[in-house]
């Protein structure tokens, strides 16, 4: 029973919550742990220790892909095969684990050692290829790494080292230049603790905020300075009537367009006159025409 084995740790963490349902997923951890697959009856025992619903833990389980409901090995063995990973060698080194763990990939070794799985980014792109194994970060390891990964993690499970294949023990390894691996110190950002009353991620006194220590020179200006820097810097300004700004030609433009003559308007060709529309001919005209 998980309540007798792990009181100690399961009574902390229900002390760092206000409701209980919270606790769902560390819970889960800790019994995936220690039972294996999360089978019906483990999902059951993890729903009475928090007082829920058993549908409402099933579903967790079938969410969260880090939750198995399938028999897996004592290493879960994931392959990052995103694109810097795969460019730098991730498809060989999958090719070689299958080969010698003689697996395929969502699959158990026959000594119940290894399960292998292809995932996508491991956020860890600047040491790739990346493996994951027990959700311990593994960087750099190329296909000629194969065989020492495979002898690391069997001597680890051989010597009865803990194992948590939910990561509660991860760590980070990398190659120790020799042809395996050497354990290294997992970088976290670093915290200070808050002093004088003041809440934490909050400046203290006399401290310059963030804002303050990149602000541009225009902050340290006047308002009026600003604006002035603003108005020069900015390419074009806001029009009134709110349109469009490209709209609007620069003012050399308007000028040089205010410059050129208008072009005068086309005159339409004289109509030819109709016989309707002809003078009658004098009487002169007439005497001469006899003539």
């Amino acid at each position: 029973m998980l309540q007798e084995t792990y009181a100690t740790e399961i009574e902390r963490l229900l002390s760092r919550y206000a409701d209980r349902r919270s606790a769902v997923l560390p819970l889960l951890y800790i019994a995936q742990d220690h039972y294996g697959p999360l089978k019906p009856a483990v999902i059951q025992e993890v729903a009475d220790i928090l007082h829920l619903p058993y549908t409402n833990v099933f579903e967790v389980v079938g969410f969260y892909t880090l939750f198995y409901d399938q028999p897996f090995g004592r290493w879960m063995v994931q392959v990052c095969d995103d694109v810097p990973c795969c460019y730098l060698g991730a498809e060989a080194l999958i090719s070689a684990l299958k080969q010698k763990l003689n697996l395929v990939e969502n699959q158990t070794s026959a000594d119940n050692m290894f399960t292998l799985q292809r995932v996508k980014c491991l956020a860890a792109c600047d040491r790739a290829p990346v493996v994951q194994a027990n959700l311990s970060y593994i960087y750099d390891v190329t296909a000629r790494y194969a065989d020492a990964l495979i002898s690391m993690l069997r001597e680890m499970a051989d010597s009865n080292e803990a194992l948590s294949v939910s990561g509660r023990l991860a760590e980070d390894f990398e190659p120790d230049g020799a042809g395996g691996f050497r354990r290294i110190e997992r970088l976290l950002a670093p915290y200070q603790a808050p002093t004088n009353g003041t809440a934490a991620g909050q400046p203290q006194a006399g401290e310059a905020t963030a804002t303050e220590q990149v602000a541009p020179a225009v902050a340290a200006e006047s308002k009026e300075e600003a604006a002035e820097a603003i108005a020069t810097e900015s390419p074009v300004e806001p029009s009134p009537d709110r349109t469009p700004a490209s709209a609007h030609p620069a003012p050399e433009q308007a000028e040089e367009r205010s410059a050129v003559p208008p072009v005068p308007a086309q005159q339409e060709p004289p109509q030819a006159t109709t016989a309707e529309e002809t003078p009658p001919a004098t009487s002169n005209q007439t005497e001469e025409g006899k003539h």
